[in-house]
């Protein structure tokens, strides 16, 4: 088993590779030279994904119920009251400062962010980048923590039945999810 220091030596490190994708992500306006800038985000669901697991392991000898509860409550007290706030003061500035046109699209998006499925595929049309540059959309870049909640919701259902299982059977079992 890992040491406790070398796990906080491995989210360091890749805390400093998200920090230097995430300059990318910056200056992710410039698509011409800098091709890549949405590398950060894919930086940063990593090192998510990996503190999830080491927080689950932590609770695999808790009660399934009791670790649920307590890994709910803290990713959920840390991510819904700032999160809540901002989409109420966007849309008190939708109602009060934007034109009425844009009403019906960010109704919609809001509404979608408050159920965590902004990140839903988008049309040939549309282009993440154009809606931020022209605020089409207030809500669009709230897709990334749709991805981070909806894992929240799988990543400790594959825990909990990868930790019923022993031997080659949970090598085989964590495999096959690796593949897909």
């Amino acid at each position: 088993m890992e040491s406790h220091s070398s796990i906080i030596k491995a989210i360091g490190s890749t805390r400093n590779s998200w920090i230097g994708h995430s300059i990318s992500l910056r200056i992710s306006f410039y698509p011409s030279y800098f091709p890549n800038g949405y590398l950060g985000v894919d930086q940063f669901f990593v090192l998510s994904g990996f503190l999830m697991c080491m927080l689950l392991k932590k609770t695999q000898n808790m009660p399934v119920s009791s670790a649920f509860i307590h890994f709910y409550s803290r990713r959920f007290k840390r991510i819904l009251p700032l999160y809540l706030l901002f989409i109420l003061l966007t849309l008190v500035a939708l109602y009060t400062m934007f034109p009425d046109s844009s009403l019906v699209q960010n109704q919609s998006s809001a509404t979608k962010a408050l159920l965590f499925v902004s990140n839903r595929p988008h049309t040939g049309e549309e282009d993440y980048f154009e809606k931020l540059l022209i605020a089409i959309d207030l809500f669009t870049h709230t897709w990334s923590l749709s991805v981070e909640i909806q894992f929240y919701f799988i990543v400790p259902l594959i825990f909990l039945i990868g930790n019923g299982l022993n031997g080659p059977l949970k090598y085989g079992y964590y495999s096959i999810l690796g593949i897909f």
